[in-house]
């Protein structure tokens, strides 16, 4: 009965991972990660748990199936210029990956996500819903001539956030960066990313 879920904590914050159902802490995932349930749901000490690997439990009430269309963008150890980059699978409502492009948030001086307003830090990680599913619209400026915006699913201070094409992540300039977007570097992933939204009408987005 394995299945494909995310970390979904309405504050978020990490989740705690267990070694067993409601057994001892063994380490953390961070909001938005992408975990793979390998258990019946199993009732431990008034909450309900399943199991995502070998002595590795978290709690139920915080993991989120997602069924139709999405893009999840992991955080990888790279980066363009100081940004770090995440590799973004598009994935159809038939749960399979369309195309892989990269992608960055956050000025190249400031790589930590961040729930401040105003703070130009990366997305923090977690679940967000895209307010207008298949809409790209124009926006000038720093945001390539692309926009679709999107809001997260948990408690933060961050606002105006979207996936756009970042026209100046490979010149190393002042500008290099978004102010906390997620963003495409190249014109090619910025057609390859708009060509999906539009064409499959994604509803969320994942980041972790």
């Amino acid at each position: 009965m394995a299945f494909t879920a995310y970390v979904s904590t309405k504050d978020g914050d990490s989740l705690t991972v267990r070694n067993r159902a409601n057994g001892e802490p063994v380490g953390s995932l961070v909001n938005g990660t992408e975990v793979n349930v390998i258990s019946e749901p199993v009732f431990s000490g008034s909450r309900t748990w399943v199991q995502i690997g070998a002595n590795r439990w978290i709690a139920n009430d915080f993991i989120t199936v997602i069924r139709g269309a999405r893009i999840v963008a992991n955080r990888t150890t790279g980066n363009i210029n100081g940004l770090r980059v995440y590799n973004a699978r598009l994935i159809d409502s038939n749960g399979r990956v369309i195309n892989t492009v990269r992608g960055v948030s956050g000025r190249a001086n400031n790589q930590t996500p961040s729930d401040v307003a105003g703070s130009q830090a990366p997305l923090p990680f977690g679940i967000y819903k895209f307010d207008f599913p298949g809409v790209v619209e124009f926006k000038d400026g720093e945001f390539g001539g692309v926009w679709s915006s999107m809001t997260p699913t948990f408690t933060t201070g961050r606002t105006e956030l979207g996936v756009h094409y970042d026209p100046s992540a490979l010149r190393q300039n002042s500008n290099s960066g978004t102010a906390g977007c997620f963003a495409t570097p190249t014109i090619r992933e910025r057609d390859i990313m708009t060509n999906f939204i539009r064409t499959h009408k994604p509803v969320h987005f994942v980041c972790y």
